[in-house]
């Protein structure tokens, strides 16, 4: 008996996520968002109200900016939000595909001891398949 063996396309390299800054005062937040790809570092850094609500935008924002410093592209983020599946909470980042098409989704399982890293990997999760066309 013979059998077929399709030939499997190696997934390229992924960024990596270093870690997630946060200071904050009264006036102002700042997120910086620390990547690592092909053995360089890159930073995205944001600044924005300090309120914790909108800090998981900052945080997906400081992390497309450090996406454009390796890649090029314009990611624009247009959402954060968060959901309830399977029992676990689910952080959710919409970003503008670059190119015009459909738009760009990112998710992963919010862990409750560093809820901002999940918008960090959520916004790497939607743009990771367009880095290896761009990169």
């Amino acid at each position: 008996m013979t059998a077929s063996v399709t030939p499997l396309r190696l997934e390229t390299a992924r960024v990596a996520l270093l870690r997630v800054d946060e200071t904050t005062d009264e006036r102002r937040a700042e997120v910086r968002v620390f990547l690592q790809w092909e053995g360089e570092d890159h930073v995205g850094v944001v600044a924005g109200d300090p309120a914790a609500s909108g800090r998981a935008g900052l945080v997906a924002a400081a992390t497309l900016r450090a996406v454009a410093s390796l890649d090029d592209q314009d990611y624009r983020l247009v959402d954060t939000s968060t959901a309830q599946s399977g029992g676990a909470t689910i952080a959710l980042v919409v970003v503008e595909d670059p190119d015009g098409g459909r738009p760009l989704v990112g998710t992963t399982v919010i862990d409750e001891d560093n809820r901002q890293v999940a918008f960090a990997k959520a916004s790497l999760d939607a743009v990771n398949r367009r880095l290896g066309h761009h990169g």
